[in-house]
């Protein structure tokens, strides 16, 4: 009669009954911004639909740092969450990397974009918090009938910063 049971052991060189076997991890890491990144690469796609073409932009070499820039245009909403803000900037850079593979215009298009919204919405009679709102109202405008939820569209505020904090938007604080 034959034993229908079998005894398997396995040691750590891969090997149970005399034949190899093949180990498979599957580690599953969920990353803290893996929502900012969903919803930042859906919205920079999104803006990129209806971005035109623009010519060369000479960079802006001026020295100064975010944080005042922040404070002289009085920009309470920014300084609020400033940390926040510039860890999301990092993301926005990186997914403006990626789509400039495919769209090597991209970010200037998308910095045109932004500087027309902020144009249109400069008034001296509004301080900078209001003006700043209006631009994101205009952008989530712009957005309506894109397939992004609210909560997608909720992080327009860090892609607004990116174009902020490259100098393209608000006034530069003066040269000591």
């Amino acid at each position: 009669m034959l034993d229908k049971s079998q005894n398997i052991t396995a040691n750590n060189n891969s090997n149970a009954a005399g034949r190899d076997i093949n180990h498979i991890n599957i580690f599953l890491c969920a990353e803290a911004n893996s929502k900012a990144e969903s919803s930042i690469q859906k919205i920079l796609l999104k803006i990129s639909d209806f971005t035109t073409d623009v010519e060369y932009e000479k960079p802006d070499t001026k020295d100064y740092t975010i944080e005042k820039k922040i404070e002289y245009n009085e920009l309470t909403n920014y300084k609020k969450f400033f940390d926040e803000y510039m860890e999301n900037y990092n993301i926005v850079a990186e997914k403006i990397k990626i789509i400039s593979e495919t769209d090597p215009a991209f970010e200037s298009k998308m910095i045109k974009y932004m500087r027309n919204i902020y144009m249109e919405n400069n008034d001296d009679k509004a301080n900078a918090n209001e003006i700043l709102d209006k631009i994101i109202k205009d952008i989530k405008y712009d957005l309506i009938d894109s397939d992004l939820n609210a909560d997608d569209k909720s992080y327009i505020i860090y892609v607004v910063f990116y174009v902020f904090a490259r100098c393209k938007i608000f006034k530069k604080p003066p040269s000591k």
